[in-house]
């Protein structure tokens, strides 16, 4: 009897251990499960603090739950993109590298470790990580972009244009793209290309300001400054930004003057003006197109303006002589131009012009006498070569 219950008690016994063993095991399932669930809540909590801009709590947020679970491939990616923010970027690289260990189709890891490689100046690494973002979503603006910009960084130009001229013809609808393009053809000097995109561009995006201004840009470097000068009067008259205003209304003006619609430039310049009349350049400018639209008198007061507000303004007592000069006042653009003819910027063209203001007057030796001195001061000039073939027959 006292054998059988000695047994009795040692199962008893061991269904009891057994029993505690499995709710150990239970509380263990369970808190693992309640880890993960928490991980998963934290995660979409860390990533609304991104998308606020809250970074500091985002940081905190990811790291708990990195430590619950460090099996989401989504939880490295964003810790990642955090520690890019913050500048760090060997540390995101690594975290960025666990997210696409985790998850190899993890298109936005692979992405995101191109970021990181390229501001370490990790070039190669850059560019596998930004191949294999494209290829497992090559549909992907952000992407396309990112290969493009990497391509330019390392100055292969072509490479990029190649790439971006692919995608749009897939995708001919996208903006980006075209404006990317264009940007990269204006750079190497393929300026015509680069006008053609840049017009389709602004006619998707109903006349954007930034992409107008780029293409404006990109006729004053192809010199083609009638639609220049249309392009930044439109966007000046348009512009709420006073200071852009400004800017735009500059470049109209010198576009209006290198187009020769020197009564347009006068109207910006006389705008300018306003606000700027202490501004002897302003004046100057505003002098010299109004003489080139034939307005000799006005040129004269301007010229004027500017060398009050700027005593010794050699381009503005040229201007002076300038106007003179065409008024028939030649003994008085004699003595404007004598004023500037020892300077070093203007005195070709101060020799030059007494001359002829002489040849005006019939004192064809004075006339003869500064011709030569026009010679002199420039020798190698096309002026002075334009002057010796005269002074030669």
């Amino acid at each position: 009897m006292l054998r059988k219950a000695a047994v009795l008690m040692t199962v008893f016994v061991s269904l009891v251990c057994a029993g505690c063993e499995s709710m150990t095991d239970a509380k263990k399932t369970a808190q693992q499960r309640w880890q993960k669930a928490t991980s998963a809540i934290k995660l979409n909590l860390a990533q609304q603090q991104y998308d606020d801009g809250k970074y500091e709590q985002a940081l905190k947020t990811v790291q708990e739950c990195i430590s619950a679970d460090p099996q989401i491939p989504q939880a490295h990616l964003l810790y990642g993109k955090l520690l890019l923010a913050e500048s760090d970027g060997q540390k995101a690289l690594e975290q960025l590298q666990s997210a696409v260990e985790l998850d190899q189709q993890l298109d936005e890891g692979w992405y995101w470790q191109g970021v990181a490689a390229q501001q370490l100046g990790r070039g190669q690494q850059a560019r596998l990580c930004y191949g294999k973002a494209m290829a497992l979503e090559p549909s992907n603006i952000d992407y396309t972009l990112a290969v493009a910009e990497f391509y330019a960084a390392q100055r292969e130009y072509e490479q990029a244009i190649e790439l971006l001229e692919e995608k749009i013809e897939v995708m001919p609808g996208e903006i980006s793209l075209k404006v990317t393009a264009a940007d990269l053809m204006c750079r190497m000097g393929q300026n015509k290309r680069a006008i053609e995109l840049y017009r389709q561009a602004m006619l998707m995006a109903g006349g954007d300001s930034d992409i107008t201004e780029a293409l404006g840009y990109c006729y004053v470097f192809s010199g083609e400054w009638k639609p220049a000068a249309e392009i930044f009067n439109k966007l000046s008259t348009q512009c709420k930004d006073r200071q852009k205003e400004k800017l735009y209304m500059e470049m109209a003006a010198l576009c209006s003057v290198n187009c020769a619609e020197y009564g347009q430039a006068v109207s910006c310049y006389n705008k300018l003006s306003v606000d700027q009349r202490a501004n002897a350049e302003i004046w100057m400018k505003m002098g010299q197109a109004a003489l080139g639209a034939g307005a000799a008198n006005r040129a004269l007061m301007c010229g004027q303006k500017a060398l009050d507000l700027n005593a010794g303004y050699a381009d503005a007592i040229a201007l002076i002589g300038c106007a003179q000069y065409v008024s028939g006042d030649y003994l008085e653009a004699i003595n404007s131009f004598e004023k500037i003819s020892a300077g070093q910027e203007n005195a070709t063209l101060a020799w030059l012009m007494k001359a002829r203001c002489y040849e005006r007057l019939g004192r064809t030796d004075k006339a003869g006498l500064a011709y030569r001195k026009a010679l002199e001061t420039n020798p190698h000039s096309q002026l002075a070569d334009f002057l010796a073939r005269g002074q030669s027959r």
